[in-house]
């Protein structure tokens, strides 16, 4: 559907890419990152609102790299939704249908569709755009740009203005409007939550580059970098050394604590990682209760620190003993309701095996480096 090759833009001191991806038809992809990443303006590079310095845009087995947007068939969701306050709600619509010149029984068909599927057809007749809800102009702004039947749908940060029940309502009703009518999307964000939601694939872009391409398990879990582990969050984050290689590719860990976790090509002894596992992955050992063999390895007794409330979890800062080492263990609140600690309590967690993640000091980003996605 649409392939992006060696593509490199500016827009005054900043450098987008190199970056090569492509995209199959019906496909979600989400690109995830900070603000200043370069999100929209590789977007705007991708649609030819931009030239780039170097490289290719192809939709279609098509180069359109030098084609004005107006003829890819794509359409365009920008994050302030540009709806025309002079146009009513079925003018502002109909806009992109007319200004393309399409068949007007197709037309009609087709908006009948979007009504129902957006549902709109109670405001279709509104003369006055202004009077709508947020959500209600981004369904407009989002059945306009979905009329024309576009080849690909590019969103950029169309909810980040919403409150976060409309905005859950909305990202819904957009999965469910991939599903039903097959469009191909690229969706930039910086909402983390609304990227492992809608995306099939995740793209995540730190300084202009993708760092990490993959499904959701892979980013969230896997991550490939220390950068896009920070980005997402993870606040575990040991710096450990090969001890042993075991037989079953495991990792024998050392220097500031003890851990045995997931190998990875080429392990060797004395070579230098970045261990880490996310604060919901660790777990609370219940006293008086049996020790699952999945939950043998690397035991630690620890002391609460201090416990941050986050709506429905709750946050242990605990030190493990006999260390400075502190671990984030996050739990829901029916969970820490149970356990009922406070800070000074003592209680036994485990890093579970599974959960934790290494990455090789010398898989850190140089300035160079970029993931070509095949997606």
């Amino acid at each position: 559907m649409i392939r992006v090759k060696q593509l490199i833009a500016q827009r005054g001191s900043f450098t987008l890419g190199p970056i090569d991806i492509d995209l199959g038809n019906s496909s979600y992809l989400t690109i995830l990152g900070p603000s200043g990443a370069g999100k929209t303006l590789f977007l705007e590079t991708c649609m030819g609102l931009l030239s780039p310095q170097k490289g290719q845009v192809w939709l279609d087995g098509q180069e359109v790299t030098q084609i004005a947007p107006e003829h890819r068939l794509i359409s365009y969701l920008p994050q302030d939704l540009a709806l025309f306050p002079h146009l009513s709600v079925r003018d502002n619509i109909l806009f992109g249908a007319k200004r393309r010149q399409l068949d007007r029984t197709q037309v009609e068909k087709r908006l009948n569709e979007l009504l129902e599927l957006l549902e709109l057809r109670e405001v279709i007749d509104r003369k006055d755009v202004s009077t709508l809800s947020g959500g209600e102009k981004q369904r407009v702004a989002l059945a306009r740009a979905l009329l024309p039947e576009p080849r690909l749908l590019f969103l950029d940060e169309p909810f980040s203005a919403l409150d976060a029940t409309i905005k859950r309502q909305l990202q819904v009703k957009l999965r469910e409007v991939n599903q039903q009518l097959g469009v191909t999307v690229l969706h930039v964000t910086h909402d983390q939550e609304e990227a492992f939601m809608l995306g099939e694939k995740i793209a995540v872009m730190i300084h202009g580059k993708f760092r990490q391409v993959g499904d959701r398990d892979d980013i969230y879990y896997r991550p490939a970098t220390l950068d896009v582990a920070r980005f997402l969050r993870n606040q575990n984050i040991f710096d450990l050394t090969v001890e042993a290689v075991l037989p079953d590719g495991t990792l024998q860990l050392g220097n500031r604590i003890n851990l045995t976790g997931p190998g990875y090509a080429g392990a060797e002894r004395g070579h230098r990682l970045a261990a880490g596992i996310r604060s919901e992955e660790v777990m609370v050992i219940r006293p008086n209760k049996p020790i699952g063999p999945e939950l043998q390895d690397n035991l630690f007794q620890a002391t609460v620190e201090d416990i941050l409330v986050f709506g429905g979890t709750h946050t242990l800062c605990v030190k493990l003993s006999g260390s400075n080492i502190t671990v984030d263990v996050e739990l829901p609140n029916c969970a820490m309701r149970d356990l009922g600690y406070d800070i000074g309590d003592d209680l036994q967690i485990c890093l579970r095996k599974r959960s934790l993640w290494t990455i090789p000091m010398s898989c850190e980003p140089s300035t160079k480096e970029n993931v070509h996605a095949d997606l």
